[in-house]
């Protein structure tokens, strides 16, 4: 027989028992923590956590206009999804892009103590303090040298399409930039579907910075 869960909830709408900062982080968490469940349903990959880099599907659209799905699997993916991918990579994206927009809006507050808005990942990155946008870049790009995979997969997308895109997290969030208004309303067939790349070495290049400022915040 099933049994009811509940649990009080311990921190109220408005935030009256954390502050902003803890609260946008823990928000950006449990987003990115419903697209590594997403993810693993694809992948097969029932280990993904928060903190450590792992494959993700990624959707990357070639010169010709055409929507390239790749993703890495293993005997424990769910073949249902799979067959029928169509009807859950939007799920996947909207929760994916939309933790990167709250990663990056939390380096923000955590690094010029300061709110912004919008959702276009490129101008959010853009509006980082340069020095800043370094050090992401020299961490999204260990991140991948330890993961050479993905890589070598858009590397094969390229040639394939006979166009030069350097792997960078500037590229990844340029190419993702509009993906939330793209897929959150692709029903409507109103926007061109966005691509979709390099999340899982963004979002863990964005949560590593987020460990070395902490502490640094101005309370």
């Amino acid at each position: 027989m099933s049994e009811a869960w509940w649990s009080p909830m311990k921190t109220l709408p408005g935030g009256l028992n954390m502050n902003t900062l803890d609260r946008l982080f823990k928000e950006a968490t449990g987003f990115h923590k419903t697209t590594c469940l997403l993810a693993s349903k694809f992948t097969g990959i029932k280990y993904y956590d928060a903190d450590t880099h792992l494959p993700f599907p990624m959707l990357f659209r070639g010169s010709d206009g055409v929507l390239f799905r790749t993703v890495f699997k293993d005997d424990k993916a769910d073949e249902a999804w799979r067959e029928d991918a169509n009807s859950y990579f939007s799920a996947l994206i909207v929760n994916g892009v939309f933790s990167l927009e709250l990663h990056l809006k939390h380096l923000y507050l955590l690094i010029e103590d300061k709110h912004v808005r919008g959702h276009d990942l490129s101008r959010l990155f853009q509006g980082l303090p340069e020095s800043s946008r370094t050090e992401l870049e020299a961490i999204f790009r260990k991140i991948s040298e330890s993961q050479p995979l993905i890589k070598m997969q858009f590397d094969a997308i390229n040639e394939e399409q006979g166009v030069t895109r350097d792997w960078s997290i500037q590229m990844a969030l340029q190419e993702s930039a509009k993906a939330f208004e793209s897929w959150r309303y692709c029903f409507e067939g109103k926007f061109k579907a966005s691509s979709f790349v390099g999340y899982g070495e963004a979002v863990c290049a964005m949560r590593i910075m987020s460990t070395q400022f902490k502490g640094q915040h101005r309370e």
